[in-house]
């Protein structure tokens, strides 16, 4: 099977849903052990990471039914942007309140699997750019990239953690 024609705006699809499910997998190994390493309980941890789910479903269900009122690449763009807000919360703050915060409405994925309004905007608007005869081929081409990036993004984080362990760097919850 060869890899499709894509337009600037296909590459731009397939390049954003590469790196954000190499960050999905990355964070899939690494976030449960950087937040015991803050310091919270394990329930804390387990309500935290639920709330995440939960939040990304709810901002999904309203991004992506105004997605076509509003415009998909304005829908991607604040996707994205919920998404940096909630890592940068993450890295600059131990207050659970705020973790909260950027957990419910980051659009963060704590499991490695595709969360948000990302998937189903991006599948509609690859369906809209490429001819009909190409778009099975293409959604099946952009889904093997996500997972390829996954694969990879968890590989990094575990070998982090490795790397961190092996140097003394306490990682164990």
């Amino acid at each position: 099977m060869t890899f499709p024609k894509l337009t600037t705006d296909g590459c731009l699809l397939f390049g954003t849903r590469a790196v954000r499910m190499f960050a999905y997998g990355f964070l899939s190994v690494v976030l449960v052990l950087y937040l015991a390493q803050l310091g919270l309980s394990q329930g804390l941890i387990g309500l935290l990471l639920s709330l995440t789910l939960f939040g990304d479903a709810v901002i999904s269900l309203w991004m992506t039914t105004a997605a076509d009122r509003v415009g998909r690449r304005r829908i991607l763009i604040a996707g994205a942007a919920l998404m940096f807000f909630a890592g940068l919360l993450f890295a600059l703050t131990d207050r659970l309140e705020l973790l909260l915060i950027a957990a419910i409405i980051g659009v963060i994925s704590p499991s490695g699997y595709e969360v948000g309004p990302f998937l189903p905007v991006e599948q509609a608007a690859l369906s809209q750019i490429v001819p009909d005869e190409q778009r099975t081929r293409t959604l099946a081409w952009y889904n093997l990239a996500g997972s390829f990036a996954t694969a990879a993004g968890a590989l990094c984080g575990g070998g982090l953690t490795q790397l961190f362990q092996q140097f003394g760097v306490p990682w164990d919850p």
